[in-house]
């Protein structure tokens, strides 16, 4: 089977030729030791979610331009930028320290984030919101470069994600309870907006039905929501979303790190199609057995290779085969299951060192991979 009909078997619940593996090159370990074969795996065999053009979400539903500039630059120690959106409701600044000799250049210190102040919160929830644009022909083309090499995915707004994360720590959850009249203004608008927005596509001659993205839900579970808040700010609001999505053809994929596991069935209630990466304990609650009893029919469950531990001393190469071979155990009955590592793209990691044995963990996982995933 080629990568998109294996993933598009399991996720119909079936049993394809093998457990998809999905696979990525953290683009900055390109020339590292072993990254060449990681790439070429990459490129022909994994069965990965694969980008392409969708709606232009501008920044939190608004237009908007963008630049930075360097306001500090120790050479050999950090530099500082300032980071700002412009919109129709102002400016929105951030400041971030980037070390050098990080070899993650995505891993650097917020000192300020976009949304630092109520009045902030105030300008985006109060603003005006319109039917954000999709370039038709430009979807249509990235399908057609992904062909059968893996499923052709775009990114949804979430408007509660990504206020958390473009917000600073320290108040945005507060203002969530303090401001609650503010906050269910926010959400209201933003979802009648995305709601549209998917809906304007409802008849357009999309080439793949599209696969939406977030990477929201793990900042809306604990330690930062309960169920309580969950069921107030987020499951109306997604539901509504999830229900546009499902009426244009669409599925969604949520990524989730830390403790889903018991909310994944209130994912599944609220219309997520796809969850991943279902981290274990310690780093998680995920037990997959009990996660495949609860859900495994209803999203497709993907992750489960702890590769947090990749960076440890203690882990050795040699005990990836066994990560593998006892997720593809609890995870492959039935299909509805991809196999992928939990703590991202093959080769990251702060040092050098760290990257050259994360990319020698990822080739033992294909090795044992090849071993132990055919039904």
């Amino acid at each position: 089977m080629d990568s998109k009909s294996r993933m598009l078997k399991a996720w119909d619940f079936e049993e394809p030729d093998r457990v998809p593996l999905e696979m990525y090159l953290y683009p900055p370990a390109k020339g590292l030791p072993g990254a060449d074969k990681i790439s070429e795996f990459q490129e022909k065999e994994a069965d990965n979610f694969r980008g392409v053009p969708g709606f232009d979400w501008g920044f939190l539903g608004l237009d908007n331009s963008y630049k930075e500039e360097v306001i500090e630059d120790i050479p050999g120690d950090f530099k500082r930028l300032r980071r700002t959106y412009s919109t129709p409701e102002g400016e929105f600044t951030a400041v971030t320290k980037h070390f050098y000799g990080d070899q993650d250049p995505n891993d650097y210190y917020w000192e300020k984030r976009y949304i630092d102040a109520l009045d902030d919160f105030r300008r985006i929830a109060g603003a005006d919101r319109t039917v954000r644009p999709f370039n038709l022909e430009r979807y249509n083309q990235g399908c057609a470069k992904v062909g059968n090499r893996g499923l052709p995915s775009t990114t949804l707004f979430h408007p509660l994600g990504r206020l958390v994360r473009n917000s600073s720590m320290d108040e945005v959850y507060m203002w969530l309870v303090t401001e609650e009249r503010l906050a269910m203004q926010f959400l209201e608008k933003c979802t009648e907006q995305i709601c549209a927005t998917l809906l304007s596509v409802k008849d357009a001659k999309l080439a793949d039905p599209p696969v939406f993205m977030t990477a929201a839900l793990e900042m809306l579970i604990p330690p930062w929501f309960g169920k309580e808040h969950f069921n107030k700010l987020v499951f109306p609001f997604d539901k509504r979303v999830n229900d546009a999505v499902h009426k244009i053809g669409g599925r969604h994929r949520a990524h989730c790190h830390g403790n889903s596991g018991e909310f994944l069935e209130l994912f599944a209630d609220m219309g997520v199609d796809a969850v991943e990466p279902l981290e274990p304990p310690p780093y998680g609650d995920n037990i997959i057995v009990k996660a495949k009893q609860q859900v495994g029919k209803r999203m497709l469950l993907s992750g489960n290779v702890v590769s947090q531990d990749f960076h440890l001393d203690s882990f050795k190469v040699a005990d990836v085969r066994d990560l593998v071979k006892k997720a593809v155990a609890a995870g492959a009955p039935g299909g509805g299951f991809s196999l992928k590592t939990t703590g991202g793209a093959a080769g990251n990691g702060k040092t050098k060192e760290q990257c050259i044995k994360d990319i020698d963990c990822n080739l033992a996982l294909i090795d044992a991979w090849r071993e132990f995933s055919l039904y």
